[in-house]
């Protein structure tokens, strides 16, 4: 039996586009999916299985198709899925063409070019929000653990999908937020060879209140030089509550010499005191 996909592209869009949009009824589909999965392997030869072999092996396309768009990783046919779901793999590798969904549906690198590539990819500009969209909560979830302050980036991110769900925004407007915000990743990205996490973690969060200056650069890589001279920065220190207070009255006196509302400044201290112990 060779290959194959059910449904051309244009159907497999129109499929699924819903469900992305629509995390409620995606996880309706997800969760019926499964259970329909492991009826059908408790079937085994049972007529009933055959008489409906048609449509499961339909809706297991429209499955993977989904999966693949959001980005979350197609399953481990090989672990996962084989250890629990034989039969289920077994039509997978007769009649489905991974491949296939992955040249239909192709996937952008999150670099310097991404938006051109994205471009010229995806003519279409409500497939390219989609694309924005998943490409970014994905760098956001894999990366977040080693750059928390992405998290601000991502609630951003989560806000233009809730407005796109409940449609407060239309496709031209999120397209035109989420390139800024693509454009404000790769500058991240890119200011990753030149600072340290630390110092990002700082700097970020200042430069939305202050504005960018080499001036602000340069006073930020003085205060992180001085707390590792001060030898408050060692392995572990986020973990001892006396050397987190130290660090945080050096980054209160540090703040208070910025031009900035006591406000902001207090809410500034608790995001960097937040990105600070998190990339320790």
């Amino acid at each position: 039996m060779s290959k194959t996909l059910k449904f051309d592209r244009e159907t497999l869009k129109q499929v699924t586009d819903p469900l992305l949009l629509d995390e409620e009824k995606a996880e309706k589909f997800v969760a019926n999916y499964r259970r329909l999965r492991r009826m059908f392997e408790l079937l085994g030869t049972h007529p009933k299985k055959l008489e409906h072999m048609e449509e499961f092996k339909a809706l297991t396309e429209i499955y993977y198709v989904y999966l693949h768009r959001k980005r979350g990783e197609f399953e481990d046919i090989e672990g996962y899925v084989a250890k629990y779901f034989p039969r289920t793999v077994e039509i997978i590798q007769q009649a489905i063409d991974i491949g296939k969904i992955r040249e239909l549906f192709p996937a952008i690198v999150l670099d310097e070019n991404y938006l051109e590539n994205l471009k010229r990819t995806y003519p279409d500009l409500k497939e390219r929000v989609y694309n924005m969209l998943f490409d970014l909560r994905k760098f956001i979830y894999v990366e977040k653990s080693k750059i928390p302050y992405l998290e601000t980036i991502g609630e951003r991110v989560s806000k233009i999908l809730i407005e796109l769900r409940e449609k407060k925004t239309r496709i031209e407007e999120a397209y035109q937020r989420l390139s800024q915000i693509v454009t404000e990743v790769s500058e991240i990205l890119r200011r990753r060879k030149e600072l340290t996490e630390r110092e990002l973690s700082i700097l970020l969060p200042l430069e939305r209140a202050l504005g960018k200056s080499q001036q602000l650069v340069d006073s930020v890589r003085a205060l992180i030089n001085g707390l590792e001279k001060e030898g408050l920065l060692f392995k572990g220190w986020n973990q001892k509550t006396e050397t987190i207070k130290q660090v945080g009255l050096k980054v209160r006196a540090f703040l208070r010499k910025q031009k900035l509302p006591f406000g902001e400044r207090d809410k500034l201290y608790n995001e960097i005191m937040k990105n600070l112990t998190q990339v320790g």
